[in-house]
C-alpha cells in the first residue's frame, strides 16, 4: 500500500458518507479556527485537506495518515488566548488519540508510527539552528531516528496546507538539507521527497 491507495481508500469514504463516521476526530476539525496570519486557507479541516492533497502518490502510507491527522488535536485544544486562535498542545493531544483512529480504520499496525509523526510535527519549531548548520548532540540523535525522513514528508506537506507568513517551510528545507547532507550520507532532497514539495 502506498499513499495513493490511501487517497482512494478516503475517497470512496467520502462518496459512501461513512467518512465522518470513521474518522469524527477529522471532521471535527470543520469550523475549528486556526490564527489568520498564518493560515489564510481556512479552518483546521481546510488545511489538512490541502496538506493531505499535497503528499506524493508513491509516498509511505504513514506519512499520508500523519498529514491526515496531525492536527486533529487542535478541535479539543483550540481557544482564543490574548487576541489570537490557539492550540497549545495539540500535537500531544492529537498523538494520543491515533491508536483508536488506526484500529478504527483496520490499520492498527501503523498506529505506533503514525502517532509519532503525529506527536513530532512541530518538532522544528523548538530548534535554535546554528548558522553553521552544524547539529547539537540532541538534534542529531533525533535526526537519527528511523521515521525522521518520513516526520520531514509529514512537516513538507504541511507546510504546503499552509498560506500566511509561517516560515516554516524555509525551516524544513533547511532541516532537509542537513539531513541530507550530514546525516544520510549525500542522500538528495528528491530520494526524501521534500525538494518537491517546498520548491
Amino acid at each position: 500500500m502506498r499513499a495513493r491507495d490511501c487517497r482512494e481508500l478516503l475517497q470512496r469514504w467520502r462518496r459512501e458518507g461513512c467518512f465522518d463516521l470513521l474518522l469524527p476526530e477529522v471532521a471535527a476539525l470543520r469550523n475549528v479556527p486556526q490564527p489568520e496570519e498564518y493560515h489564510v486557507e481556512g479552518d483546521a479541516f481546510t488545511h489538512t485537506m490541502l496538506a493531505l492533497a499535497a503528499v506524493e502518490g508513491d509516498a509511505d502510507p504513514r506519512v499520508f495518515w500523519g498529514v491526515l491527522l496531525h492536527d486533529i488535536g487542535k478541535a479539543i485544544t483550540t481557544t482564543f488566548i490574548r487576541g489570537r486562535w490557539r492550540a497549545y498542545g495539540h500535537a500531544d493531544a492529537g498523538a494520543d488519540q491515533v491508536p483508536a483512529i488506526m484500529s478504527r480504520i483496520g490499520y492498527p499496525e501503523l498506529a505506533g508510527d503514525v502517532a509519532w509523526l503525529v506527536r513530532h510535527h512541530h518538532f522544528y519549531f523548538s530548534w535554535k539552528l546554528r548558522q553553521d548548520g552544524r547539529l547539537t548532540k540532541q538534534q542529531r540523535r533525533f535526526m537519527e531516528q528511523p521515521l525522521f525522513p518520513l516526520l520531514l514528508e509529514t512537516c513538507a506537506a504541511d507546510t504546503e496546507g499552509s498560506s500566511g507568513r509561517s516560515v516554516k517551510g524555509r525551516t524544513i528545507m533547511l532541516i532537509a538539507d542537513i539531513y541530507a547532507e550530514d546525516v544520510a550520507g549525500e542522500k538528495s532532497l528528491s530520494d526524501l521527497k521534500i525538494g518537491t514539495l517546498l520548491n
